[in-house]
């Protein structure tokens, strides 16, 4: 039995043109995508490590004001030093200047500016978020407090990712 290829039924041709128009959307959005995939990833690492510190803090301190600022130092060191690692090795190539060969640090130092303003502004609009969103959220008492702080967690979060791409657009950074 022979197969005809130039007769090859509509789905192949169609799932061509998806794969075609996945690929076009990727490589128009691509410096958009990893920008967000590196929030996420640092976003994960400062969870960890600030709970992880926020334990043994506890244990050791009783004073409650001090245990949030080590929260709030740790999650925030961390989170910045994750992105912008993640961030450097997402785009190195790009920071390296193709006539001598070398680090181009001037370029680096001018986006790393933009990225922590942008970040800082956006960890602004989180902790204002998140502090706004569960006062009023368990003032309501809509919800146990643990769904309370998981949905004013989502929602911060939301917000300041929103307000971090707004600002790297604003920038013309992407």
């Amino acid at each position: 039995m022979m197969v005809d290829f130039a007769n090859r039924p509509l789905t192949s041709q169609k799932n061509r043109r998806e794969q075609q128009s996945f690929r076009h959307f990727y490589a128009k959005y691509r410096d958009l995508i990893l920008f967000n995939k590196n929030i996420i990833f640092a976003a994960v690492f400062a969870i960890i490590t600030d709970s992880i510190v926020v334990q043994y803090a506890a244990q050791g301190i009783s004073n409650n004001v001090l245990v949030s600022i080590f929260s709030i130092i740790t999650g925030t060191g961390v989170y910045l030093a994750a992105f912008a690692g993640l961030f450097y090795i997402d785009n190195r190539k790009k920071y390296f200047d193709t006539v001598t060969g070398k680090r181009d640090s001037n370029k680096f130092r001018q986006d790393a500016k933009k990225i922590v303003t942008a970040l800082g502004v956006s960890e602004v609009v989180y902790m204002v978020g998140k502090f706004t969103s569960i006062y009023l959220l368990l003032q309501s008492n809509v919800a146990p407090p643990y769904q309370v702080a998981i949905l004013s967690t989502l929602l911060a979060g939301v917000f300041s990712t929103v307000t971090a791409n707004l600002m790297i657009k604003a920038q013309k950074l992407l």
